[in-house]
């Protein structure tokens, strides 16, 4: 039976359980201020509990949807930890493929500045890239730098 919670009883209830909404889904309450939803399923004989979010960020009426997904998910073979694993891997290789040269160099000057001894150097580094890197190679994605382009920011330096 699905639905046997409701959001008064989700917003009251503080003693520490799991309290069952149905169809996999439960309210998982580990002291007064760390209620969290989670999702139980059996998958190959293998039980096993996905977290879906706090309370706090997530409604009772999200949280259903999301522990509907998830059973479509497992009736389809899918193991639902496995497929948001994934999803929220390819969503880091997008972003990591959407940075720019620029955006990565700004980067690793900010995490080295500590390490330079005056700001004549952090200077130095800066405008060399500003002068030669970022207008050949700047508004380009990492991945898309190749040796032909770093050549072509380089032979104006040696000449």
């Amino acid at each position: 039976m699905l639905g046997k919670l409701t959001a008064l009883k989700v917003a009251r209830t503080r003693d520490r359980g799991k309290y069952a909404d149905g169809g996999g889904l439960y309210l998982q309450v580990a002291s007064k201020d760390a209620r969290s939803w989670i999702f139980r399923y059996t998958l190959a004989g293998r039980e096993r509990f996905m977290g879906l979010g706090s309370v706090e960020g997530l409604e009772l009426a999200e949280a259903r949807e999301l522990a509907a997904e998830c059973r479509k998910l497992v009736r389809q073979g899918t193991d639902p930890i496995e497929y948001r694993n994934s999803k929220r891997a390819a969503v880091a290789l997008q972003q990591a493929r959407a940075t720019t040269f620029k955006q990565a160099a700004e980067a690793l000057i900010a995490s080295h500045e500590a390490g330079w001894r005056n700001a004549k150097h952090r200077q130095q580094w800066r405008n060399t890239l500003i002068t030669y890197a970022f207008p050949v190679i700047g508004h380009l994605p990492v991945q898309d730098v190749d040796t032909a382009l770093v050549m072509k920011v380089i032979e104006p330096i040696w000449h």
